[in-house]
């Protein structure tokens, strides 16, 4: 296997990282300002901690180790870094401007690329700078299309007040949340059919349901749905995470099970802020009344990225390209834990769009034994992860089996780590 780092390159190849780490902590809280990337939930001196450059599925950090990168961005470059055809588009576009006093000719036409993509199955959409506020417009415009006012939550949609209430434990005074949201968001914790039509049938009131697709079962999902809109109540599905690593027309396309509005992000533009919502034209209608808007939504080089996305799109015959790998990376992993007798013990979730292996005692991903002991031993290898495995289309057949390789060798390694422990004498 190529790229190992031996045990003394570990301790002496982070100088730099070190140093920016020690730095950044004291002048950005938390050391990044998006907290999925923040250093906190790394571990430095073993993995790198700050990006110099990127191209295609590697990066480089700043003491110049390079990384093959399996978070690709949280998944927001499905294309790979620094895509070439991207690049050329966006430099065509800064040249004629960023931020126009009126709308560009481009919102259209990247509009109509996307909604092409669709096949017609939306009228209309909207265009925000995240997925928070994409899923937080949609919840706003389903307040006013039903007037009603509740909304059910399901899993983490951004850290806006309703989500972030119930995703983070309902805890409202230490996260700066009014304790009163409580009235108007229904968090579901455990989100299945049951507890969905038993809170349906005991509140009134309610105005949409918010669902992320990809992590339903198919079926369960389709329940779901139906039930709801047999109550009137409008379905979102929040896509932000899922979308364009699902397929070309999402997890709601893949399985064919259509929301009233529909949430895209990450991956539209190659990493460039730039976020959807689609839906039919008497809810899209509304979005002005709700005041759905960002100063900033309109900016023209998110959307010649997306130009360029939806071009590369439109001429790949099967999408995600890496998903036939990932599906068989997936497989041998199942295989290898039922071989090993762990099954019992740590879980393979996720799809080809996103997988990971958990801990199944563990609640907390981030403070999972088992997610240090990968994430570490990944970086042994040269591989970047924070625990999920996101590929794009730039990484290499060679390249997935290299990663497939070091998966392997490493629930060997947990296994022979957990029986060299229970061999450990117990002090009576």
């Amino acid at each position: 296997m190529n790229n190992k780092l031996s045990t003394v390159d570990r301790a002496t190849r982070f100088t730099r990282n070190l140093e920016w780490l020690e730095q950044v902590e004291k002048v950005i809280p938390s050391g990044c300002s998006t907290l999925a990337k923040a250093p906190e939930r790394l571990f430095p001196g073993h993995t790198p901690v700050c990006c110099a450059e990127a191209y295609h599925s590697r990066f480089t950090d700043i003491d110049g180790n390079e990384w093959l990168d399996c978070e690709m961005a949280m998944g927001t470059a499905p294309w790979g870094h620094a895509r070439r055809e991207i690049q050329l588009t966006v430099i065509h576009q800064l040249k004629k401007g960023t931020s126009f006093s009126i709308p560009a000719d481009i919102e259209l036409e990247c509009a109509e690329l996307i909604l092409e993509r669709f096949e017609g199955r939306y009228a209309s959409l909207r265009f925000t700078k995240s997925g928070a506020d994409a899923v937080s417009g949609a919840v706003r415009i389903a307040r006013a299309a039903s007037g009603k006012s509740k909304v059910i939550a399901t899993a983490y949609h951004g850290w806006h007040d309703w989500s972030a209430y119930g995703y983070y434990g309902s805890q409202t005074k230490e996260r700066g949340i009014p304790k009163d949201i409580e009235r108007s968001t229904i968090w579901i914790k455990k989100p299945a059919y049951e507890q969905i039509k038993e809170q349906i049938s005991s509140q009134e009131d309610v105005a949409c349901i918010v669902l992320c697709p990809n992590e339903w079962r198919k079926e369960e999902l389709a329940d779901v749905v139906t039930l709801c809109s047999s109550k009137d109540i409008i379905i979102i599905f929040d896509e932000v995470t899922s979308g364009i690593r699902m397929g070309k027309q999402a997890t709601a396309g893949e399985y064919d099970i259509w929301p009233d509005l529909l949430c895209i992000s990450k991956g539209m533009a190659n990493g460039l802020p730039l976020a959807a919502v689609l839906g039919p034209e008497h809810m899209m209608s509304l979005a002005g009344q709700v005041r759905f808007s960002n100063a900033h939504s309109s900016e023209t080089i998110a959307l010649a990225a997306a130009i360029a996305c939806e071009r590369l799109m439109k001429n790949t015959k099967v999408w995600p390209t890496w998903r036939e790998p990932a599906t068989r990376i997936m497989k041998r992993l199942e295989s290898e834990l039922i071989l090993l007798g762990l099954t019992d013990e740590l879980a393979l979730k996720g799809t080809y769009a996103s997988f990971y292996i958990q801990s199944i005692d563990e609640q907390n991903f981030q403070t999972d034994p088992f997610r240090e002991f990968m994430v570490k031993k990944m970086a042994y290898y040269g591989i970047f992860t924070k625990g999920y495995f996101i590929f794009s289309d730039t990484h290499t057949r060679e390249e997935l089996i290299w990663v497939e390789e070091a998966l392997l060798q490493i629930l060997s390694d947990w296994k022979e780590k957990q029986k060299q422990e229970h061999l450990k004498p117990t002090n009576v």
